[in-house]
């Protein structure tokens, strides 16, 4: 997401704050139950019970951030997902620490792109205040002027994804895994569903522990590259941890480290970026199905 697009002014930011504050102060929503997550903003923060700090009505939150939210019985997980924005420095990472009612558990470095965490809630069913911290902070343009490191899509408690799930949707397959930025349009074609790649195509990994997970693909190389290319798997912070040769269409696996609650790679081609005659795209490789699983 490109923040140049964005229409957000200082004043309608601090105007959205204000109604949140005057829903608070006037009791709006007295008496409703602490939800476990929110997610619609600014309609989710109207509940006084969240007992809000340094998060925008718009989802902004700066250096830090916190509220409260309620921890349904049973196994849960606390997840955060949400996106740093790319505003000057394509290069940009930040810091994200989370704390659970003043004990940190996750730690991570986000890059410019979408995020997700999961981490299993030990905490006991009930009222918690979760607090999330960033450093450094990039500076809203535009006239907005804000200084943030990240935009909030939700947060809270929620079940914990079962191994076994199937998802069929999409070119995803079993839990634990998401797309993030840098995928094409999902397309369909002689009942096949895929979707092109240029570069630097963003996955999302949930692991419950830290350690080694394959991310298998079914891939297959483009008119971008050619022929034959090599696949490489690079961390948040661009380290290779991973690459396997893509020679024809065919299943091939990437073994990375992720640590407990998960993480992001990113699949990147060196090279390529040969155009064809009839699509502006740049069509380095496309992906059939990807899903993870622990590798022992």
């Amino acid at each position: 997401m490109s923040i140049l697009t964005c229409n957000n002014t200082k004043y309608m930011a601090s105007l959205s704050a204000a109604i949140v504050m005057l829903f608070s102060a006037c009791g709006a929503r007295t008496g409703a139950e602490l939800p476990s997550q929110v997610s619609r903003f600014p309609a989710d923060l109207s509940n006084p019970g969240l007992a809000l700090s340094g998060i925008y009505a718009d989802g902004w939150v700066g250096a830090k951030g916190s509220l409260d939210l309620r921890q349904p019985g049973g196994e849960r997980a606390l997840s955060i997902r949400g996106e740093v924005p790319q505003i000057a420095d394509a290069g940009f990472h930040t810091s994200m620490v989370v704390s659970l009612d003043g004990q940190e558990v996750a730690r991570r470095d986000l890059p410019v792109g979408a995020f997700q965490l999961s981490v299993p809630a030990k905490t006991a069913a009930g009222k918690h205040s979760i607090t999330v911290e960033f450093s450094p902070l990039q500076q809203l343009p535009g006239g907005d002027g804000r200084n943030v490191a990240a935009r909030l899509q939700s947060i809270g408690f929620g079940p914990v994804a079962s191994p076994n799930a199937s998802e069929s949707s999409d070119i995803v397959r079993g839990a634990g895994l998401e797309l993030g930025t840098g995928w094409g349009a999902i397309e369909t074609f002689k009942n096949e569903t895929f979707r092109w790649v240029d570069n630097d195509a963003q996955v999302l990994i949930t692991a419950a522990k830290s350690g080694d997970m394959a991310i298998s693909l079914l891939a297959e190389p483009g008119p971008g590259v050619g022929g034959r290319f090599l696949l490489k798997a690079l961390n948040a912070s661009g380290k290779q941890v991973a690459s396997v040769p893509v020679e024809k269409r065919g299943a091939v696996k990437l073994v990375v480290p992720v640590e407990a609650g998960g993480g992001q790679i990113r699949l990147h081609v060196d090279g390529g970026g040969k155009r064809t005659a009839n699509d502006p795209r740049i069509l380095n490789f496309r992906v059939f199905q990807i899903q993870a699983a622990p590798w022992s």
